[in-house]
């Protein structure tokens, strides 16, 4: 889940490549179009998927080109999660 402040919270790494190394599917959701108790809404974060990289075959592969990112509003999230949850374990092997 990517929020204003995701890409700065200590653990993010960590949970990434904790995910990676257990071959875990993986996918990101923006979520800052959601409303608040207040209705209110927040920036769009960075994806901490353009920042994590692979080699494949040679070529340096941003985890951002290989792992699927949503936004839960515009891509309706509520009807598509498990969809999205799916494709990922698929593309991980599961």
């Amino acid at each position: 889940m990517i929020g204003a402040e995701t890409n700065k919270r200590e653990y993010v790494d960590y949970e990434i490549e904790q995910s990676k190394k257990r071959d875990n599917g993986l996918l990101a959701i923006y979520i800052h179009k959601l409303k608040d108790k207040s209705s209110n809404t927040d920036a769009k974060g960075e994806n901490p998927f353009d920042y994590w990289h692979t080699t494949i075959n040679g070529e340096k592969k941003y985890f951002s080109s290989i792992y699927s990112t949503y936004d839960w509003v515009n891509d309706d999230g509520y009807k598509n999660f498990g969809d999205w949850v799916e494709k990922a374990a698929k593309q991980a092997g599961r």
